[in-house]
C-alpha cells in the first residue's frame, strides 16, 4: 500500500517512497529512540553517518532531532539515492546531508565518506537469502532485494560494519544497528570483537531485540 501512496510516516515525519527502497517500519523507530537516550545533547554539533541510507528514514529524521548535526548517507543503489535526496529537500535538512554512491561489497568502501563519526547508524540487509522468497507477498515480491538480502547466514553486511567500524567512529563515538529476530547476539560478538563496548540490545514493541548498541 506504502508504494501505492508513495510515502508512509515515520517518527511522525512522512517519507516518500518507492520500490527502491524499503518501507520504514515502527521497528526501525526504536533505533531513533535508542540514538536520542544515548545521546542526550540534542544540539551538539554531531557527525552522523548511515549506512545503506534507503529512504533516508533514520539518517533525515535524526538530523531533525540534532538541529546542528550534519549527516553522511552512502546507498549502493542510485534509485534509492534519488528518493533519500528527495526525503532530505521535503524534511529541510537537505543543506545538512551528504548522501553518496556507496557499496560496502566493494573494496575502499569506506575511505571516501570523510569519517570520523560520532554516530554510525544502519539498518542493513539482514535477512537470510535462502529465505527470502518465504517472506510476505508484499516484501518478498515488491522490497527490493538488494536491501533484503543478508548473503547466506543474514550477517554478511554486520561483518563488513564491525571490521570497518572503528575507522569510522571517533572515540567514545557510538554505533547503532538494527538487527533481526535472533541476530542481537552474533552481531553484538562482531562489534565487540572490533574493539567496541556493547551494551544491552535495545527491544523493539515486540519485545525483540532489536537494536545493538557499542561505544567506542
Amino acid at each position: 500500500m506504502a508504494y501505492i501512496l508513495g510515502e508512509r510516516e515515520f517518527w511522525g515525519l512522512p517519507f516518500r517512497v518507492s520500490p527502491a527502497v524499503l518501507v520504514p517500519r515502527p521497528d526501525s523507530e526504536t533505533l531513533i529512540e535508542a540514538a536520542l537516550a544515548l545521546m542526550p545533547a540534542r544540539t551538539g554539533p554531531w557527525r552522523i553517518l548511515d549506512l545503506g541510507v534507503g529512504s533516508g528514514c533514520l539518517l533525515l529524521t535524526l538530523l531533525r532531532e540534532f538541529p546542528n548535526a550534519r549527516g553522511v548517507g552512502i546507498d549502493a543503489s542510485a534509485e534509492a539515492l534519488e528518493v533519500a535526496r528527495a526525503n532530505a529537500d521535503a524534511l529541510g535538512v537537505g543543506s545538512r546531508s551528504t548522501l553518496l554512491a556507496g557499496d560496502w561489497r566493494q573494496p575502499a568502501w569506506a575511505e571516501r565518506l570523510g569519517g570520523p563519526f560520532d554516530l554510525l547508524v544502519s539498518n542493513p540487509p539482514y535477512i537470510e537469502a535462502a529465505a527470502i522468497d518465504g517472506l510476505m507477498p508484499d516484501v518478498a515480491r515488491f522490497e527490493p532485494r538488494l536491501a533484503l538480502d543478508g548473503g547466506p547466514d543474514g550477517l554478511v553486511a554486520y561483518r563488513t560494519i564491525a571490521a570497518a567500524a572503528a575507522g569510522l567512529v571517533v572515540p567514545g563515538g557510538r554505533v547503532l544497528v538494527e538487527a533481526g529476530d535472533g541476530q542481537a547476539a552474533e552481531i553484538s560478538t562482531f562489534i565487540r570483537s572490533a574493539g567496541f563496548a556493547v551494551e544491552a540490545p535495545w527491544k523493539d514493541l515486540g519485545g525483540i531485540d532489536r537494536v545493538v548498541s557499542a561505544t567506542h
